[in-house]
């Protein structure tokens, strides 16, 4: 798996930067958290200051444009994304999640 940076965009007041660029693979489409861990290598920041916003694979082709956001601190990332984004990147639990291992915590107090 490849990734071709072809923009980089920074906002300073979100405290991030956009990158664009595309993903060239083999076989099926690479998932979302081995991309956030191939943008996060490429552009030498921690893992946990990227978010994948969108994948866009391409049709016959084995490529897909990928669109990022890499942010300054976990603080502003945790503020600035919506839920959905936070629980596709694994920065949060979804609520089925969290109600299964209050379950299992209370089976295992009891």
């Amino acid at each position: 798996m490849e990734i071709e940076i072809k923009s980089k965009r920074e906002t300073p007041l979100l405290s991030r930067t956009r990158v664009s660029g595309f993903l060239k693979y083999e076989g099926a489409t690479p998932s979302l958290l081995d991309v956030k861990q191939k943008v996060a290598s490429v552009l030498k920041v921690n893992n946990d200051l990227v978010t994948i916003r969108h994948i866009y694979p391409r049709f016959g082709v084995e490529m897909s444009k990928v669109i990022a956001h890499v942010y300054q601190d976990n603080k502003e990332l945790m503020k600035m994304e919506d839920k959905k984004t936070l629980i596709k990147n694994k920065f949060m639990k979804t609520d089925e999640e969290l109600k299964k291992e209050a379950e299992e915590k209370a089976k295992d107090s009891a």
